[in-house]
C-alpha cells in the first residue's frame, strides 16, 4: 500500500478512498477524482441491491436515436467509367439551405438529457403496452409492472445519447432474440418517430447480470448520471 501511494504521488495520480462496500469497477471505467468514484461506486452498488432484491435482466436492447445527417441521401449527378471522379450532390426533403435550423435543433436535442428523458418515457410506454400487454398505464393496481431499467450513454465518440435498456423475461410475451429483434424493429419503431432510421435496435441476451450493470454505469460519473431514474421502474422494498 505505501508503495503504491508513493508511486501514485510520484506520477501525480489522484489518490481514491475506497468505499468501505467497494466491488469490482468495469475495466473501462476512467476516475479521476474521489467525488467521480463516490458518484460511481454509489450508483453501482444501488444496482447491485436491485438484483439483490429480485430484479433479474434477461435481455440488452441498445439503440440509437435520430439524427438530421439521416434526412439526406447522395445523389450521383454524372456517370463516368468505374464512377472515378463522378460528382455527386446532397437531396433533402427540402431545400438544404432550410435545413440548417432544423439540423441544429435537432443536434441540440439529441444532446439535451432532458429530451432524452422526455423520448425515453414513449419508447418506455411502447414497451410495456407491446411486450408486456399492459393497455392501460395508469392502473398498477390491474397489472403486474416489470422492473425495466434505461441508461443513456455517449460512447467515445461523444457525438449523442443512444440508449439502453434492461428488461426482464417474467411476464415477456416473446421469449427469443430473434421475436423480439423483430418487434423493436418492426412494430415498436414505427411507433416513435425518435429513432434511427439507419441503424437496427439491437437486441442481446444477458449472460452476466452483474457484469452488464457495471458496464451500463461506466459513464456515471460526479457531473453524469448514466441510470435514469425518471424512467426506470426499481424495485422499491
Amino acid at each position: 500500500m505505501k508503495t503504491t501511494s508513493m508511486l501514485c504521488y510520484a506520477m501525480n495520480y489522484s489518490k481514491i478512498k475506497l468505499n468501505r462496500h467497494h466491488i469490482p469497477i468495469n475495466p473501462s471505467m476512467y476516475i479521476n477524482t474521489q467525488m467521480d468514484y463516490d458518484c460511481y461506486i454509489n450508483v453501482l452498488l444501488y444496482l447491485h441491491k436491485q438484483l439483490h432484491l429480485g430484479f433479474e435482466p434477461a435481455w440488452l436492447i441498445s439503440y440509437h436515436y435520430f439524427h438530421p445527417t439521416e434526412t439526406a441521401r447522395p445523389l450521383r449527378e454524372t456517370d463516368k467509367p468505374l464512377g472515378f471522379g463522378d460528382r455527386y450532390s446532397f437531396k433533402t426533403y427540402c431545400d438544404i439551405w432550410k435545413q440548417v435550423p432544423f439540423y441544429r435543433y435537432l443536434e441540440w436535442k439529441r444532446n439535451n438529457i432532458d429530451d432524452v428523458y422526455k423520448d425515453t418515457s414513449q419508447v418506455r410506454n411502447s414497451i410495456l403496452k407491446k411486450l408486456y400487454n399492459i393497455k392501460r398505464l395508469n392502473r398498477k393496481d390491474l397489472y403486474e409492472f416489470p422492473n425495466i431499467f434505461f441508461f443513456h450513454e455517449k460512447g467515445k465518440v461523444k457525438l449523442q445519447y443512444h440508449t439502453h435498456i434492461l428488461i426482464p423475461q417474467k411476464n415477456l410475451i416473446y421469449n427469443n432474440e430473434n421475436e423480439l429483434k423483430d418487434v423493436f424493429n418492426t412494430t415498436i419503431r414505427k411507433s416513435r418517430k425518435c429513432f434511427s432510421n439507419w441503424k437496427d435496435i439491437d437486441v442481446k441476451p444477458v449472460a452476466d447480470k452483474y457484469g452488464i450493470m457495471g458496464y451500463l454505469n461506466k459513464e456515471t460519473n460526479s457531473k453524469y448520471l448514466a441510470f435514469d431514474p425518471h424512467n426506470s421502474i426499481p424495485i422499491i422494498p
